[in-house]
């Protein structure tokens, strides 16, 4: 029952997205034959996919998550939670399909960037950033100003750093928090909040936005010590769409690869600290069964069908107009934010938390239309080869300065909603649209196309922000009004 519920929910967020794919082939312009029918195929393999994923997170991973921070916290013991915060992110990173992915799209258009070491720095400063996410709910350490030394720091390091590496960067950290990531990370921050002698309601957000600060000030250090990265080194390498059953094996590899960290892990918990029953660990193991096969569907169908398709999407609407270009843009942008299961999962959380006062429909709306602006920036970005500065720096200042101004439950609560934004459908589809579109207009992908998952990261924060703004001065006039007519 829970795999149908799931499949459900997954198919409701794809199936708007191959719907106007579909309408801008038969009445926009046509792409290539046989594409079409590889974007449906591959948008089954990714629904069926994901829907035996996410099952198989509820079933086993997401229990055992909480079972770790909330043990480890119990014990007491701070260099235990730093300890475990570090090995979880490192491990969790190494199994996230998202990663994989953008590795995959960097080596397509810079074979000179060692993706061994992108990967390495990406899990390294994804773990230093749950480390500090766990120690700052035991310490009680205010969010707001982790996130103003964070960002300050960012942006200083990539002042002296390259725009290849910076635009890599960024979307590095919108990319680590994917589809696994995100709900284990969610699940021990929860358990680390649950043993807390004084529990906020804030201390349950605000982790998922600090571990995606990590892996981009991990790049940018590497940025400093590596040698100048150049443009292309080498032809655009483009996977031809389709051969479906070709693509089983070597994703079972990459599948087999990623987990078994991941399972290593669980299994020295169980064993040092946790102790589950025989019973519970078996349902654990059934989880990572699940895991096993969702991630080998989801794997064949992003490298038959999104990718490769995607690609065509961007160079075909660039090459026949950049105004259309502009226009789908926006429209796509508008559609992945809904195409996100881990939005559903926000928006239900915020409707809860604010008494309905902020409802399901306003933000989906919000959410909608500023994702919708983001991918249409990201596109002018394009096609003006405008740095990324002028976009990051004034949203993140204006965003780390409203922290100040909004209620504490909406400072981690605004930025993870950028985090879960940027999910599976904007590392495959919107990163391999971009880089379509950047060929088609003669840029640079690597240092233009890049940068599109952190756009989608960004909106959302102002967006709740400004949200949690409303509901402030809505809670203080409701006060006001309850006063005035008590006797």
């Amino acid at each position: 029952m829970g795999l149908l519920k799931k499949l459900k929910e997954v198919s409701v967020s794809i199936g708007p997205m191959v719907a106007l794919i579909a309408l801008l082939h038969f009445f926009v312009t046509p792409l290539p034959e046989g594409n079409l029918l590889d974007f449906a195929i591959g948008g089954v393999f990714i629904t069926v996919g994901l829907a035996i994923f996410l099952t198989g997170l509820e079933v086993g991973l997401i229990p055992f998550g909480e079972r770790i921070g909330s043990d480890t916290t119990s014990s007491k013991n701070l260099w235990l939670v730093l300890f475990t915060g570090m090995i979880v992110g490192v491990v969790i990173i190494i199994a996230e399909p998202s990663i994989a992915v953008l590795a995959d799209q960097v080596a397509s258009v810079n074979p000179a960037i060692s993706t061994t070491s992108l990967v390495t720095m990406i899990a390294l400063g994804f773990g230093f950033y749950m480390m500090i996410g766990m120690a700052r709910v035991v310490l009680h350490i205010p969010l707001k100003w982790i996130y103003v030394v964070s960002y300050a720091t960012l942006f200083i390091i990539f002042a002296f750093s390259s725009p290849i590496m910076m635009s890599i960067a960024f979307d590095s950290g919108g990319a680590s928090t994917g589809p696994l990531s995100v709900p284990f990370v969610m699940a021990v921050g929860l358990g680390v909040a649950r043993v807390q002698q004084k529990q906020k309601d804030s201390d349950n957000f605000g982790l998922v936005s600090l571990v995606l600060i990590g892996p981009t000030l991990a790049i940018g250090i590497l940025s400093l010590f590596s040698g100048p990265v150049g443009d292309v080194a080498g032809e655009l390498v483009v996977n031809q769409s389709g051969n479906f059953l070709s693509l089983i094996v070597p994703s079972m590899e990459q599948v087999v690869s990623s987990l078994v960290p991941l399972i290593i892990l669980c299994l020295a918990y169980q064993v040092l600290l946790i102790k589950m029953p025989i019973r519970r660990l078996l349902r654990v193991g059934i989880g990572f069964i699940y895991l096993f096969v969702g991630l080998t569907l989801f794997f064949v169908g992003v490298n038959g069908g999104f990718i490769p398709v995607g690609f065509q999407i961007g160079y075909t609407m660039g090459s026949y107009s950049t105004t259309l270009l502009l226009i789908v843009g926006l429209a796509i942008g508008a559609i992945t934010v809904l195409s996100e299961p881990s939005v559903y999962v926000l928006v239900d959380q915020v409707q809860s938390i604010t008494q309905g006062h902020i409802r399901k429909p306003v933000m989906l709306t919000s959410l909608s239309i500023g994702v919708g602006l983001s991918v249409f920036l990201a596109v002018l970005r394009i096609l003006t080869g405008l740095s990324l500065w002028y976009f990051v720096l004034p949203v993140y200042a204006v965003a780390v300065t409203l922290n100040f101004f909004i209620p504490d439950l909406f400072v981690g609560l605004s930025f993870d909603s950028g985090s879960v934004s940027s999910g599976p459908m904007a590392t495959t589809f919107l990163l391999s649209f971009a880089i379509g579109s950047s060929v088609a207009v003669g840029g640079n992908p690597t240092t233009d196309a890049f940068g599109v998952i952190i756009f989608v990261s960004m909106t959302p924060v102002l967006v709740v922000q400004i949200l949690g703004m409303i509901f402030a001065r809505t809670q203080k006039k409701a006060e006001r009004a309850k006063e005035e007519t008590t006797p």
